[in-house]
């Protein structure tokens, strides 16, 4: 009987989503065979059999992880490599990722509401969720309108929402909330949620067991990958990492993820440091492409990628765009240079900064307009 990992860890997944049992044993018998050591082992493996005798790879995401220790692992059998949305080259844990995703979303707060023109917007918004993360768990404006922490949590959620989701989580709420945060009143938020929670549900956006295999995934792979663990105390005491990193999103963020991999039992499999990638390559190319308001990969990421890559890598930055995953999304700018790239890896592409404010938000996956682009649905961030 042929056994498929994902099928098993959903079923495991919804299984405990009922209360009906977890996935201990599940992790134990699969987890070491899905991390990252062991995709790239496999990719090389693929390239083998397709006779290819350099691989050629664009990864978005996630895929950045596996793209560049495929560089690290194999750096002798690499023809191009397009690292769109890095992951963070060195991260050693769950919660040192957690920690630079925190300080990416304060990042796109600022930018979407502009604290630089209102500054009393951050103060307003952090106390805000300084007090929906206390004690109190709700926030009371001056109308006498009534924020849960529930709410509070979506509405944070959908501050730093990618301009390219086809739920339009940011646009739902901007009004409210900049009404919020300059009047200190929440009607019109309030309103502006309940009519989107309504017209996602009948538009049938939400696909539970695909949430559910999602995260069983993405914690399987973190976890094993991880090379530094941190034991229980260790992440009770990283909340304060989580605050310095952003006083907005910091509590929320910490109780949401810093003990994803407490009480990990099954084996680890831990990935390598990704650095002084220069001289492993010999003066072969690699093309970096980041997001400086990319709420999933913050754009830290793609300059330590680039850094770690040294005279190696070219680097492409997207400004003014709140997303994650650029290449063959129809911002032109970026994806003449990737197409440009992989056509001659030898030649080094010069860098520049794409500024997409004036695109198009509904962009497709250029390469077939009918599928949703990969990097734009990622379950995990």
């Amino acid at each position: 009987m042929l056994v498929v990992p994902a099928r098993v860890l959903t079923d495991c997944a919804v299984a405990k989503n009922r209360g009906q049992g977890d996935c201990t044993v599940t992790y134990q018998q699969y987890a070491p065979y899905l991390g990252s050591n062991s995709v790239v082992k496999d990719i090389d493996r693929l390239r083998n059999h397709l006779g290819d005798e350099k691989l050629t790879f664009l990864g978005y995401s996630y895929g950045t992880r596996l793209g560049s220790l495929y560089a690290h692992t194999f750096p002798d059998r690499v023809r191009a490599i397009v690292l769109d949305s890095p992951m963070s080259p060195t991260a050693a844990n769950n919660v040192e990722l957690r920690i630079g995703n925190t300080a990416g979303y304060d990042k796109v707060a600022a930018f979407r509401l502009d604290y630089a023109t209102y500054p009393s917007r951050e103060t307003r918004y952090q106390d805000i969720a300084t007090t929906l993360y206390s004690s109190a768990q709700v926030y009371t404006a001056n109308d006498g309108q009534a924020l849960s922490k529930k709410d509070g949590a979506d509405v944070m959620d959908y501050t730093v929402a990618r301009d390219s989701s086809r739920k339009k989580e940011w646009s739902a709420i901007r009004s409210g909330l900049k009404e919020l945060l300059d009047n200190d009143k929440l009607i019109t938020l309030k309103n502006e949620l309940s009519i989107h929670r309504i017209t996602s549900y009948n538009s049938g956006y939400s696909n539970l067991n695909d949430e559910l295999r999602g995260s069983a995934l993405f914690k399987a792979v973190v976890c094993t990958d991880e090379r530094l663990p941190l034991s229980e105390n260790e992440m009770l005491a990283s909340e304060l990492g989580y605050k310095n990193a952003s006083a907005l999103f910091g509590g929320k963020t910490y109780a949401e993820t810093a003990k994803l991999c407490n009480g990990w039992s099954a084996r680890r499999d831990p990935i390598a440091p990704v650095t002084d990638m220069a001289s492993a390559l010999g003066g072969k190319q690699i093309l970096i492409i980041g997001g400086l308001y990319d709420p999933a990969t913050p754009y830290t990421w793609t300059e330590e990628m680039v850094a770690n890559f040294g005279a190696s890598a070219s680097k492409v930055t997207v400004d003014n765009y709140v997303d994650h995953g650029f290449s063959y999304s129809k911002i032109s700018c970026v994806d003449q240079k990737t197409t440009a790239y992989l056509l001659d890896p030898e030649t080094k592409i010069v860098e520049e900064t794409c500024n997409a404010s004036a695109l198009s938000q509904s962009k497709s996956f250029m390469i077939a307009p009918d599928i949703q682009h990969p990097a734009k649905d990622v379950i995990g961030w």
